[in-house]
C-alpha cells in the first residue's frame, strides 16, 4: 500500500511538473489555437429584436400572423439560393462514394494503386481493412475502364436504354441510385424529462437517457434519394410546354448559377448535414476546431435576414412597392396582371441578379421561394419562445399529411407581389418537390473569445 501511495506520489509530481501555470488556475494550456473562418459565399447577419410578422394588413385572412417581438442570435447565411452548380457538387459526391463501394465490394485489384477501402497502417491489423469500412478517397475511379468486370461492378449506377434512341444508346445516371445515408443525434428527444425523480440524483435528475441506457439509442439513421425531381416542370403544369426545361434545367450549363429546385426539405437537410461534413473533415485534418453545422434557417432567422434591419418595409429593399422610381422591378414573380416577363424573366432566372438588401442577400424576395427548418402551424407566433423561436416536428412516413407541413418563405417567380413579402407565411409537404421552392443554408456565428472582453484588461482570456 504505501509503496502504491508512493508511485501515486511521483505521478501527481510529474503532472504538476507538466503544468505551466505553478500551480495556479489558469485553465487548460494545450488546447486547440482559436481560428474564425468567413464561410464561403455567405454573409454575416447580427443578431437583434425583431417584430416577427409585420407587414400590411391582410383582408383576405390568408397566412399572415399576428405580430410577435423576438430576439435572434446573429449567424452566417448564403448570400444567394443554392445553385444547381452548388448541388451537383452534392450528388457527384454521393455518385461516386457509391461507385468507391461498389468497386470495393466486388474486390477489383487492376490498375488499384490505394484501394477503395482505407486499411490499417500499425500494428497487429497492418494492411487490413478498417471496419466499419471507410472509403479512401485518394483511389481514383476508372470511370472509363474498359475491363469487363469494371464495368459490370459499376452497371447499378446507370440507366441504358438498349434500343437505339437519336442514333445512340444513351447512357445516363441512375437516379433511384443516389440515396444519402447519414445519422444524426435526436437532442429533443434525448433532453426528454421522463420522470420527475432519480434515484441516482445529480446531474442525472430527470435525464433518465444515461440512468436507463447509453446515448447510442438517440442517434437516428436517415437515408434520402437526394436526385432532383426534374419532372416538376411537367407534371405542375398541365397544356404547357416545358420539356425544354424538364431535359435540361438540372443538367445543361445554361443553367449552372440557376437555383436548383425540384428538391424536398429532406433533400435540403440532407445537403446540410453533407455540407458540415465536409467541412469539418477538412478542419479536423488540419488541427482547428469543428464550426457549427450548417442547416436551414429558421423561420425567424428568415424573416430578419430578408428585413435587412428594415423592420416595417413589407420588401427586402425598402419601400412599399416591388418596383423603383423608373418603374423598374426589383423581383422575379408574377407582376401586373400576370404577365411573367414584365420583369425581365418568365421563370428563374440566375441567382444575384437583382439588387442585395441591406445585409447582402440576394433574391430574398421572389426567384424561388424557399424552404425553412420550422414546421407549418397557423398559430405559431402564439406559442413560441421569443428567443431564437422554432417550432420543430419530425414527421414521419406514418404521420399525417398535417404533420408534414414546413414553413415556406419568399414567394417565387409564379407568386403575385403579395407572396413576395417578406412577412408572407406559405407552407409546402415535407416530401413533395415543385418548379419554384429551392433553398439556403445558414451556419451559427462563432465569435473569438478574445474579441468578447477587447480593452477591459481581463486576464481570463489569455
Amino acid at each position: 500500500m504505501k509503496k502504491l501511495a508512493f508511485c501515486t506520489l511521483i505521478l501527481l509530481s510529474l503532472a504538476a511538473c507538466k503544468n505551466s501555470g505553478d500551480g495556479q488556475l489558469v485553465g487548460v494550456t494545450n488546447k486547440t489555437k482559436f481560428v474564425t473562418f468567413t464561410p464561403y459565399g455567405m454573409v454575416y447577419i447580427p443578431s437583434g429584436n425583431l417584430m416577427l410578422g409585420l407587414g400590411k394588413d391582410d383582408p383576405t385572412l390568408t397566412f399572415a400572423p399576428q405580430t410577435r417581438s423576438v430576439t435572434v442570435d446573429s449567424f452566417w447565411m448564403d448570400e444567394t439560393e443554392i445553385t444547381n452548380n452548388e448541388y451537383h457538387q452534392f450528388v457527384n459526391w454521393v455518385r461516386d462514394s457509391i461507385a468507391h463501394v461498389l468497386l470495393g465490394e466486388a474486390e477489383i485489384t487492376e490498375a488499384e494503386k490505394y484501394g477503395h477501402f482505407l486499411k490499417h497502417k500499425k500494428g497487429e491489423l497492418a494492411g487490413e481493412l478498417i471496419e466499419p469500412r471507410l472509403i479512401n478517397w485518394k483511389e481514383e475511379i476508372p470511370w472509363k475502364s474498359t475491363n469487363e468486370d469494371v464495368r459490370q461492378a459499376l452497371a447499378p449506377l446507370f440507366t441504358t436504354i438498349n434500343t437505339r434512341y437519336y442514333h445512340y444508346r444513351p447512357l445516363g445516371i441512375n437516379a433511384a441510385k443516389m440515396n444519402y445515408e447519414y445519422w444524426v443525434f435526436d437532442y429533443d428527444e434525448a433532453a426528454k424529462k421522463e420522470k420527475a425523480t432519480s434515484d441516482v440524483g445529480g446531474m442525472y435528475t430527470n435525464r433518465p437517457s444515461q440512468v436507463h441506457g447509453d446515448l447510442s439509442r438517440f442517434i437516428k439513421r436517415e437515408e434520402v434519394n437526394i436526385y432532383p425531381d426534374t419532372l416538376v416542370w411537367m407534371y405542375e403544369f398541365s397544356y404547357s410546354d416545358n420539356e425544354a426545361r424538364t431535359r435540361n434545367y438540372f443538367s445543361h450549363i445554361q443553367y449552372t448559377h440557376y437555383p436548383v429546385v425540384g428538391v424536398n426539405w429532406l433533400q435540403c437537410k440532407a445537403f446540410c448535414h453533407w455540407r458540415s461534413q465536409q467541412r469539418n473533415v477538412w478542419l479536423i485534418s488540419r488541427g482547428y476546431p469543428i464550426e457549427h453545422d450548417f442547416s436551414l434557417p429558421t423561420e425567424t432567422q428568415w424573416e430578419w435576414a430578408a428585413r435587412g434591419g428594415l423592420q416595417g418595409s413589407p420588401y427586402p429593399w425598402g419601400g412599399p412597392y416591388p418596383a423603383n422610381q423608373n418603374g423598374c422591378f426589383l423581383a422575379n414573380f408574377k407582376p401586373q396582371r400576370g404577365n411573367y416577363t414584365a420583369d425581365g424573366f418568365l421563370t428563374p432566372t440566375v441567382v444575384a441578379y437583382y439588387i442585395p438588401n441591406n445585409y447582402g442577400l440576394y433574391d430574398m424576395s421572389g426567384n424561388v421561394a424557399e424552404w425553412c427548418l420550422d414546421a407549418f402551424s397557423p398559430s405559431a407566433y402564439s406559442f413560441l419562445s421569443d428567443m431564437n423561436p422554432i417550432y420543430k416536428k419530425n414527421a414521419t412516413k406514418e404521420d399525417s399529411p398535417e404533420e408534414k407541413r414546413k414553413v415556406v418563405r419568399g414567394g417565387s417567380w409564379k407568386d403575385i407581389s403579395k407572396y413576395i413579402t417578406v412577412h408572407m407565411r406559405d407552407f409546402q409537404y415535407q416530401d413533395s418537390c415543385t418548379s419554384y421552392i429551392g433553398f439556403r443554408c445558414i451556419q451559427p456565428a462563432i465569435m473569438n473569445p478574445k474579441d468578447a472582453n477587447k480593452g477591459t484588461g481581463s486576464k481570463i482570456y489569455r
